[in-house]
């Protein structure tokens, strides 16, 4: 039996990897354990480990690093946390292999304590472009500490050999979220207004994360966003799920309840996965700037407003429609997005995220890796030119 340790850190990316966690934890020749840490552990963000135990997946442990999100030096304090807890948590417990998901700066702190214990990485979604955002050269910094790679594109893919990656540890299994979104056993609207409250009134989700490598501060970007918003109030209610824990979310989500508060919007710190994939198929779209707007939505077949250069560098479909962040665009977007010409575009389009079979080709691939000998020392992959 192989033993896995799944590190987790965030909602988002905890609802990524659900279906393949529940999975990996029923099959006989995995042992798997999970850690918790990031978010998680932070009441802020809704304690959301027990939304993991809940679902039946039991934690080995709790790691919390002391979030907080005022600066980037309180950003790197946490890292350093979180790097000294998994230094010694992978000194006392022993695996096969560490597997990971993304780019976020807790990750690449886990990833850098898993590398220094020579312990094999197996990262999902690498090779991807978000160039707004330090998750940028996290992702690319973890790639090159992984030695199995679950690509989401054949685009993202071919960047991960351009890496140096030898090509039999790159693989091109698709999303699992592109999956999740029709394969999750979601609940009706009847069952969301049940938990949630009415939704008698077309709405829009709205998820908006600060932009960390870019010159516009958090605040000003979402004032933009809210101020057309409020343009539509009276024509579209809007349910706002909570940003993530990056530098200046605090800001951001200050606003946001404001709004809410002055409008009747709703906002929800933490969701269910299964919970916000289906408030978002009942939508009429997703605005913001989350990964879940170019990956998951296009399944939903429901329209995604990408504000600002977050997301920028990454592969969309015809779902999407980008706009700078500021009021006027905004409002044009949200008002194009509900259009008959875009509606059918939405309707027929194919997201390039998806793949038939992606949990289970991954964990073919993952049996396949752990099952045959791992080099200690990886070599980089040279890239033959012609002159």
């Amino acid at each position: 039996m192989k033993k896995i340790v799944y590190v987790t850190g965030s909602r988002a990316e905890y609802g990524i990897m659900k279906r393949l966690l529940l999975a990996l934890d029923h099959d006989p020749e995995i042992e798997l354990t999970i850690v918790a840490t990031g978010m998680h552990c932070d009441k802020k963000y809704g304690l959301t480990y027990k939304v993991i135990e809940n679902d039946g997946l039991k934690i080995d442990c709790l790691i919390n690093i002391n979030i907080d999100t005022s600066n980037n030096a309180q950003i790197l304090n946490s890292m350093s946390i979180c790097q000294s807890e998994f230094g010694q948590y992978f000194q006392n417990n022993k695996f096969d292999a560490v597997m990971i998901l993304g780019d976020r700066y807790e990750i690449f702190s886990v990833a850098i304590a898993a590398a220094m214990h020579n312990l094999p990485i197996i990262h999902l979604h690498g090779g991807e472009k978000t160039l707004g955002n330090y998750d940028e050269f996290i992702r690319h910094a973890i790639t090159k500490m992984s030695k199995l790679h679950l690509a989401s594109t054949e685009e993202y893919r071919q960047r991960i050999i351009q890496m140096g990656e030898h090509p039999d540890t790159v693989f091109n299994v698709g999303a699992l979220g592109a999956e999740n979104s029709l394969l999750m056993d979601l609940p009706s609207k009847a069952q969301l207004e049940t938990k949630f409250g009415l939704l008698q009134k077309s709405y829009f989700m709205v998820v908006f994360h600060p932009e960390t490598l870019t010159s516009v501060s958090p605040s000003a970007q979402i004032t933009e966003l809210l101020n057309a918003l409020t343009e539509f109030t009276d024509q579209y209610h809007f349910i706002f799920i909570g940003s993530n824990s990056d530098t200046g979310s605090d800001e951001i989500t200050e606003n946001i309840k404001i709004f809410c508060a002055e409008t009747g919007s709703r906002f929800m710190t933490s969701v269910k996965p299964e919970e916000y994939l289906a408030l978002n198929k009942y939508s009429n779209g997703l605005i913001g700037n989350s990964s879940s707007g170019l990956i998951e939505a296009p399944s939903l077949k429901i329209a995604t407003i990408n504000i600002g250069d977050r997301q920028k560098g990454r592969v969309r479909g015809d779902t999407v429609i980008d706009c700078i962040c500021n009021k006027k665009d905004i409002i044009d977007s949200i008002t194009n997005s509900q259009a008959e010409d875009m509606q059918q575009k939405v309707m027929n389009s194919v997201n390039p995220y998806y793949q038939q079979a992606v949990l289970d080709n991954i964990i073919l691939d993952v049996k396949c890796f752990l099952n045959n000998p791992i080099e200690l020392c990886k070599d980089f992959h040279d890239i033959k030119t012609s002159n």
